[in-house]
């Protein structure tokens, strides 16, 4: 049985993005116009150069061209259109993602959860939503636990939180992989028998909501996974010297919450009141 936070009304992925920009646009209605927009540190001039990983619906949407949908597509394109910008997408690999933050080749990195060593490099935003870990199986597989996983391939993202505790659970089994799309691959092929992420990740591609795949709720100690990253909140991230533009896009979302767009928004996709997460940065250190 699906929780309430995860009954979407999906038709497709099309229909998502579709979705997700008729958000922003609804939002765009009533755009902001601040007599002293603040100066913006961004890689080309006129754009924000947005770096993403793949799509992770509500989360995030990637495409058609430069669009982005889902909930950080509404925050992102309605941050641009109050600043006079337009979008540059500049898709690529999680972990590269981030580098590339850091290496001030985009403005913005999209959907990340926090962890000590990342906001060593790189400055965290307000997080827009909440993700909850799974480990996802086919349905023919008769999964009981972790303990059902001896001697079977668990697979994940190269550079997410929960690969480290996997390689540690049991470094033969663990299998990394460079994005989402080809470790959920693996998993419908057979490669893998396992696969740790987000709950989320089902709606996306290739799964697409199949009935074929499981997803079963992870705990504290599976995999050898501490409790802190089972429920991660998700983040944007900008350079640590370009805090401005980060103060800048919590704004953002602090006024679309305010106005009650951000809650339709999360009607969209039938999201309640409990993924209104607080708006609150994590500890940040930026020591480079």
């Amino acid at each position: 049985m699906k929780s309430k936070q995860e009954r979407f009304l999906l038709f497709g992925l099309a229909a998502v993005v579709v979705a997700g920009v008729a958000a922003a646009v609804a939002y765009f209605g009533s755009t902001r116009l601040s007599a002293a927009q603040p100066t913006l540190q961004l890689v080309n001039p006129g754009y924000l150069t947005v770096g993403t990983y793949g799509t992770v619906i509500p989360g995030i949407v990637v495409g058609p061209g430069d669009e982005l949908g889902g909930l950080d597509g509404v925050l992102l394109t309605a941050f641009a259109k109050d600043h006079g910008l337009k979008l540059k997408l500049y898709q690529t690999t999680f972990a590269s993602m981030i580098l590339a933050v850091e290496q001030k080749k985009i403005d913005v990195g999209t959907y990340v959860f926090y962890t000590k060593e990342r906001a060593q490099h790189v400055f965290y935003t307000y997080p827009f939503l909440v993700s909850y870990a799974v480990v996802y199986t086919l349905k023919s597989f008769p999964y009981r636990g972790p303990e059902s996983m001896d001697g079977k391939k668990v697979g994940t993202v190269v550079g997410f939180v929960w690969a480290p505790y996997l390689q540690q659970w049991s470094a033969s089994s663990a299998a990394l992989f460079p994005d989402q799309v080809t470790v959920a691959k693996a998993l419908l092929n057979g490669q893998i028998q396992g696969y740790v992420n987000g709950g989320f990740v089902i709606h996306a591609p290739p799964f697409n909501d199949s009935p074929e795949v499981v997803k079963h709720p992870l705990h504290a100690g599976d995999f050898g996974i501490p409790e802190q990253f089972l429920a991660n909140p998700a983040y944007n991230l900008v350079n640590c010297n370009n805090r401005e533009l980060g103060a800048e896009l919590d704004r953002e979302l602090a006024e679309l919450r305010a106005s009650g767009e951000w809650q339709k928004a999360l009607k969209t996709y039938n999201l309640g009141s409990d993924q209104e997460v607080e708006l609150k940065t994590p500890p940040q250190i930026c020591s480079g």
